[in-house]
C-alpha cells in the first residue's frame, strides 16, 4: 500500500484562471508519458506523487520531508533517462484533475497551492546513502514503531532500522479489527481459491510464525498454508501485522498499523512536524545515516 504542497501567487492565479498548475513551477528536463498519453515534466509528477498521500501529510515540514521522498523514489525509478512512460515507473500519481474532482474546486486550489511550495522549498533535493539514491520506503502508520528490513526481509539496510514512532497510536488507523463467522471465513478463502470448511478455520486456523515486532510470516488451517502477505490480502486487511482470536464463535482479526512499517510513517512524520522538527530532521530520523544532495543545482 500504495504529498507536498504549494506555490506563489502567479501560481495560484493561473490556477484560479486555467484549472492548470506548474506554470511558474521549476522543471527537471525529464518527460513523462502519462497513460492517457499526455506529457508532463518530473517535477511535476512528483506533486502528483505527493498529492496522492495528502490525508497524512498536512504539516508544512512534513510536506517538505515528503516531498522529497517522492522525488527521491521517482528520479531511483528513472535512472539515467530522460524519458519514461507512467506504466515503466510502478508508482502512485494522481493527476491534477482527479485531485479536484475528489476535493472539490476550492480544497484542490489550497491543496494543490502547498504541494507546489513544497516543492519549489525542496527542488532538486534527493536522499543518498553514501554514492546511492535510497529506497525511500514509507508507510501511513507505523506500529508504534516502524520495522526494520532485516525483520522482515532477513536483509539488513542501514537506513530501514526500527526507530520509535510511538505517536501513531494516536491514529484512527492505528488499529482496526474485522469480524466474521467461520463460514465467511471459509468463503472468502474459497473465493480465493482455497477449499477449506468452516469446521476446520475454527478448530485449526492459527498464526504459525511471526516476527519479534508481531508481523505475520505463516497462518495455516493444517489443509493450507499463507503469508501473512497473502493474508493480507485476502482478508484486505490494512497490514500484516496482525493476530486471529475466537471472538464469541466467530473469527475476529485485529490489525496493528497500515502498511509494511518499514521506512518513513507519514503520520508519524507529520506528528514530528507538529512537534516543530523540520523537513530535514524528519528524515534523518526516518532513514538514519542518510544525507540530501542536490540533483539539480
Amino acid at each position: 500500500m500504495m504529498l507536498s504542497l504549494a506555490f506563489l501567487l502567479p501560481g495560484i492565479c493561473t490556477m484560479l484562471i486555467t484549472g492548470k498548475t506548474g506554470g511558474n513551477q521549476r522543471k527537471m528536463g525529464i518527460t513523462v508519458t502519462l497513460k492517457g498519453g499526455e506529457k508532463i515534466d518530473g517535477e511535476q509528477f512528483v506533486v502528483g506523487m505527493a498529492a496522492s498521500e495528502l490525508s497524512y501529510v498536512k504539516e508544512e515540514e512534513a510536506l517538505k520531508a515528503w516531498m522529497i521522498v517522492c522525488r527521491t523514489n521517482f528520479l531511483k525509478a528513472v535512472g539515467d533517462g530522460k524519458a519514461v512512460k507512467e506504466k515503466e515507473l510502478a508508482l502512485d500519481y494522481i493527476s491534477e484533475e482527479a485531485l479536484e474532482k475528489n476535493n472539490g474546486r476550492k480544497a484542490w486550489v489550497e491543496v494543490h497551492n502547498k504541494l507546489e511550495k513544497a516543492s519549489e522549498e525542496t527542488f532538486g533535493e534527493v536522499l543518498y546513502y553514501g554514492k546511492e539514491k535510497i529506497d525511500a520506503l514509507y508507510h501511513p502508520v507505523s506500529t508504534g514503531r516502524t520495522v526494520s528490513a532485516g525483520e522482515i526481509y532477513e536483509v539488513e539496510v542501514p537506513y530501514l532500522v526500527s526507530v520509535d514512532s510511538s505517536q501513531d497510536v494516536e491514529s484512527e488507523e492505528y488499529m482496526s479489527m474485522k469480524i466474521m463467522t467461520y463460514e465467511e471465513c471459509a468463503k472468502k478463502l474459497k473465493k480465493g481459491g482455497y477449499q477449506e470448511t468452516a469446521d476446520n478455520c475454527k478448530q485449526n486456523l492459527k498464526v504459525e510464525a511471526q516476527t519479534a515486532g508481531g508481523f505475520v510470516q505463516k497462518v495455516s488451517t493444517g489443509n493450507h498454508s499463507w503469508t501473512g502477505e497473502e493474508w493480507k490480502k485476502l482478508f484486505s486487511l490494512n497490514s500484516s501485522n496482525f493476530y486471529l482470536e475466537d471472538y464469541g464463535g466467530r473469527l475476529r482479526i485485529v490489525t496493528i498499523g497500515k502498511g509494511h512499517g518499514m521506512g518513513m510513517s507519514l503520520y508519524g512524520a507529520n506528528g514530528l512536524a507538529e512537534k516543530g522538527l523540520a523537513g530535514e530532521t524528519i528524515l534523518s530520523y526516518y532513514y538514519p545515516g542518510t544525507e540530501l544532495k542536490n540533483e539539480f543545482p
